[in-house]
């Protein structure tokens, strides 16, 4: 029979529990990351779905789904859900639609005219004339 000195046994008697519950915790803390990486990846596929969604509706023909699309569009771009590279396809949808009209009007000529005003809803950013962004669309 083989005998432990004393400090052994309660060495093991209380290094054991703690060392467990220990490892519960660091367990717990690592499941509860993958679980927030998780949750994060699902509101950014679910807000990503909803900006195709809204994009599609603002160039439609029918006006009352082209009103609800820039709307949505707009309420988008207010979310706090959205990131800086997010924020700019927003802005980017919602030029498209300002530019499908512009050119419409280039097409009749002289016959319509319109003035764009800016909305103060949406946040300022860094002004790119309509132009330019078209010609880069047409390089790429």
């Amino acid at each position: 029979m083989t005998s432990l000195p004393t400090w052994a046994v309660y060495a093991i008697g209380f290094a054991t529990p703690v060392l467990a519950f220990a490892g519960v915790l660091f367990g717990q803390l690592i499941t509860r990351k993958g679980a927030d990486e998780l949750e994060v990846r699902s509101k950014r596929e679910e807000l990503l779905r909803m900006l195709r969604w809204a994009s599609e509706l603002a160039i439609s023909d029918d006006e009352s789904k082209a009103r609800l699309g820039v709307a949505q569009l707009r309420a988008l771009l207010h979310s706090s859900l959205l990131t800086v590279e997010e924020i700019s396809f927003v802005r980017a949808a919602l030029a498209v639609n300002i530019r499908n009209p512009v050119e419409r009007m280039e097409q009749l000529g002289g016959e319509a005219q319109a003035t764009l005003v800016p909305d103060p809803a949406l946040p300022a950013g860094p002004a790119v004339p309509l132009e330019a962004e078209a010609e880069r669309e047409k390089e790429d």
